[in-house]
């Protein structure tokens, strides 16, 4: 049941944004934080087929959401499925391929894409303690699903997202400051497809921008996707904005691209 958003409502979710400390989010930062908080929890504590639950969210708790550009109140449990069917109907179409997910976390989107039928999947992350978990699930619950260690700002190895439909979903946002070396990483894998579920930065709303900034997150994905593009290095293929978010401040659009074969 959704509610209106009243103007102290939108003056309490500014000052929550200017209260933000602004730090560099470099790289000891981001690794720390992932081999903290979800990250470290007890296997036996993680649902990995259930998004909700793992990620310390009480879905039951009025939140401001967001669709179609308009704000409102609501659950996020009486709305996950419209906001993650979404990502799921997109990455449907692929549904034969070979998927991969980069930053897969605990594993909740590659697990709900096995749900829907998709039987080759793999996933990587940079936190040592999600891949450790998510491997002793597959081997206990006989899961044939890939899950390794791999810190985007480095080298891929030979062949792990080669030929592959690549996705990524509130990723990115993490790596403004290696946008440019994870990008060109991701090239060299040479992936057949490439679909970021990120914030398009400069098509954006206020809000979403001044979060971003706040918290140093990527400003750069789409503007470095088009450099590359000038160079011929890729191709854009569609940035299309969602209908449904969980956040106010924090609004993916779908960004498809692939590499120019020469």
């Amino acid at each position: 049941m959704s509610q209106t958003v009243s103007i102290m409502d939108k003056i309490r979710l500014y000052s929550d944004i200017l209260r933000y400390k602004r730090e560099k989010r470099l790289y000891d930062v981001v690794s720390h934080e992932y081999d903290l908080g979800v990250w470290n929890k007890k296997y036996e504590e993680i649902d990995f087929e259930k998004w909700l639950g793992n990620y310390g969210v009480d879905g039951n708790k009025i939140r401001i959401l967001v669709q179609d550009g308009k704000l409102f109140k609501g659950k996020w449990s009486e709305f996950i499925d419209k906001y993650m069917f979404q990502i799921f109907d997109v990455l449907e179409n692929y549904k034969t391929e070979s998927v991969v997910e980069l930053g897969c976390g605990l594993g909740h989107n590659i697990f709900q894409l096995r749900k829907r039928g998709f039987n080759n999947l793999a996933g990587y992350d940079i936190s040592k303690n999600a891949i450790l978990s998510l491997k002793r699930f597959c081997t206990e619950k006989n899961v044939d699903i890939k899950f390794d260690v791999q810190d985007l700002a480095q080298p891929f190895p030979d062949g792990i997202i080669e030929n592959k439909v690549v996705f990524t979903h509130t990723c990115l946002e993490q790596l403004k400051r290696f946008m440019p070396s994870v990008l060109t990483n991701i090239i060299n894998g040479n992936p057949k497809l490439v679909i970021n579920f990120e914030v398009d930065y400069d098509s954006a709303p206020f809000l979403v921008k001044q979060y971003f900034r706040a918290r140093d997150y990527q400003n750069n994905l789409v503007s470095e996707l088009r450099k590359l593009e000038r160079k011929n290095q890729i191709e854009i293929l569609s940035i299309n904005k969602l209908r449904f978010y969980l956040s106010p401040t924090n609004r993916p659009s779908c960004i498809i691209w692939k590499i120019k074969k020469s």
